[in-house]
């Protein structure tokens, strides 16, 4: 029983690494990411020693001077009163692959009560100098893009996991959105301090909706120009890769053309003539 299991480990450590080569990564020094785990749940090793056989998969494929990035959004406490600790603050809804690299010994969180992101590694410092704003100028979003970081999506298509594309609503003033501001208490230094922080919002009651396809549009133009990569492993697991960078700008293009691409139909804004 032992040796099986020693086998399952192995044989799911040595999939998951050819898969990273195969997408490239052995070539990548800065990684945000994101993950749904659910088609390799059944497999017979505990919950703790796969997410261990992810990590060190990543950490030994990227090699010396890697920094993974992860998101630690924890949105279940907008409009609460509660103390956010970044150290202690669990995120909500992120997967356990997100939560076990939050946990990590020397990881570091950005301050942010809402949508924080962690990090390990040779650039994790760049998180503990962030915009207020959650997705502006600043926040993570465009210091992964300044490293010229790479996205990884495990089991979870990227058009239906990629918060990088709020960051590019943000920057482009997109008109459905506003930018709603949090008075929150953060523990920073061991002290509970009051600071406003922001976050981008849909106007509310204005039938705004996003497209059902959400962000295929984007991702079918980084298909066709072959800038992104894909890998199924034996164990079933989905594997995507991407620049940031690329999908920045593919994206970037189509909102100069059309500001509302990424809603089902262009919504009735008229109220904002009495603003």
């Amino acid at each position: 029983m032992k040796k099986n299991r020693l086998y399952l480990k192995k044989n799911f450590s040595r999939d998951f690494e050819k898969g990273l080569k195969k997408l490239g990564l052995n070539k990548t020094k800065n990684l945000f990411v994101t993950s749904n785990l659910e088609s390799i749940s059944k497999i017979r090793i505990k919950k703790n020693d796969k997410l261990k056989i992810l990590l060190e998969g990543l950490k030994k494929i990227m090699g010396k001077n890697y920094t993974i990035f992860s998101p630690s959004a924890s949105l279940n406490y907008c409009n609460r009163n509660f103390i956010f600790d970044p150290k202690n603050t669990p995120s909500f809804q992120m997967g356990p692959l997100a939560e076990f690299l939050r946990l990590q010994k020397n990881s570091c969180r950005s301050m942010h009560p809402f949508w924080s992101v962690s990090a390990i590694g040779k650039n994790k410092n760049y998180l503990k100098d962030v915009s207020k704003h959650s997705y502006a100028y600043g926040s993570p979003w465009s210091k992964m893009l300044e490293l010229n970081a790479s996205q990884l999506n495990l089991g979870v298509h990227p058009s239906k996991a990629v918060t990088l594309i709020h960051h590019i609503e943000t920057v482009c003033g997109v008109p459905y959105r506003f930018n709603k501001e949090f008075k929150c208490r953060v523990l920073y230094k061991n002290k509970v301090k009051t600071e406003k922080f922001y976050l981008s919002v849909f106007f509310k009651n204005r039938n705004i909706k996003k497209r059902i396809k959400l962000n295929e549009h984007f991702f079918n133009e980084l298909k066709k120009k072959k800038k992104i990569k894909y890998y199924k492993s034996e164990t079933g697991l989905e594997m995507w890769s991407f620049k940031m960078r690329d999908f920045f700008e593919i994206a970037i293009k189509h909102f100069n053309q059309n500001i509302f691409n990424y809603l089902e139909y262009r919504p009735n804004l008229s109220f904002q003539d009495k603003l």
